[in-house]
Order: structure tokens, then C-alpha cells, then sequence
């Protein structure tokens, strides 16, 4: 873990660097990889901030605070990354935890005692043979999002479906 404290319109102190690099360094219990940690402490007339932004390892964690004291300050954007780190943390695990979980139930395929998706409704369409041409002609004619039909060229079932950007899409087998 890199930390990089930066002092803007403030003297640079070691004893606040120093105290800075403590309170991050009880960051790193969240973090797998390499870290960079970029610390910025500042002064505006009466308020003092402190903002950490936290990158690396496919996380991006970022918080600013401004109190009277600049120590105040520090304790809260940590605990305010700490809590960003944690529940990031926690997401990984519950990813973790559900890949494996399904693995380990599931090896085979789905249960018959398993909810399993019903079919709602049945449709049946007579697929009669047509080239392509005349299957998007009748499928502009007609108001459906897609139509299935046998190919005369190649003797298979494909389906005619309205694409997101308003043209056709052809699935063949």
C-alpha cells in the first residue's frame, strides 16, 4: 500500500503525516493487492479538509471531509472509506459465496422438487418454407417482435427479430 499525502496551502508536518499513514495503514486489512492511497489536506480560511481517494486491485474509493480540526477531519473520511472498502469487501465474499454455493448444489443440472420456470402460454406457428426475402416481407406486415420460419435454402428453422436500434436480426442454426 502506497500512501501519498499531499499539504495544500499548509505547512508540511511530519507528526500529521505521520498520523495520516497510521490511520491508513488500518486500511489495508480491506485490500488484497497493491494500493495507491493519495491523501490531500487543505486549508480554506476556518475549514480544513481532508479528501483520500483509493485506487488499485479493481477498486476505486473516494472521500472528503471538512471539520474545524483537521485531525476530525482525518478520523471521518477514514471511517468514511473504511465503510466503502467493507462493503465492497462484502460483495466480493457474497459473489464468492454464491458462485460456490452454486456449484456445489447444483453439479448436475436443476431438481425436480426445484422451481423451475413454467411455460405461460403456447403458441404454435406453421412454418412453412420461404426464402428470406419473403419471410421479412411478411414479417414488416405483420405486428409481432419476432417470427420463426423454415428456411427453403437451407431447410432449417430461423428466427426474424426487431433489433434494439430498429433494424432486423436473423438467428440461424
Amino acid at each position: 500500500m502506497r500512501i501519498n499525502v499531499t499539504f495544500r496551502q499548509m505547512e508540511t508536518s511530519d507528526n500529521l503525516r505521520e498520523y495520516v499513514e497510521q490511520k491508513m495503514k488500518k486500511l489495508e486489512k480491506y485490500c488484497d493487492g497493491p494500493m495507491d492511497v493519495n491523501v490531500v489536506l487543505s486549508v480554506e480560511k476556518f475549514r480544513q479538509a481532508a479528501e483520500v481517494v483509493i485506487s488499485g486491485d479493481g477498486i476505486r474509493a473516494a472521500a472528503k471531509e471538512v471539520q474545524e480540526d483537521i485531525r476530525a477531519a482525518i478520523d471521518l473520511v477514514s471511517d468514511k472509506i473504511e465503510k466503502q472498502l467493507k462493503k465492497h469487501r462484502e460483495k466480493l465474499l457474497d459473489k464468492r459465496m454464491a458462485n460456490h454455493s452454486s456449484r456445489v448444489t447444483d453439479p448436475v443440472g436443476p431438481q425436480a422438487d426445484e422451481t423451475a420456470p413454467t411455460v405461460i402460454r403456447t403458441e404454435k406457428m406453421d412454418t412453412k418454407p420461404m426464402d428470406i426475402e419473403e419471410a421479412v416481407e411478411q414479417f414488416t406486415l405483420s405486428n409481432r417482435d419476432f417470427m420463426a420460419f423454415l428456411n427453403a435454402e437451407t431447410n432449417a428453422i430461423n428466427v426474424l427479430y426487431w433489433r434494439k436500434d430498429g433494424e432486423l436480426g436473423l438467428i440461424e442454426p
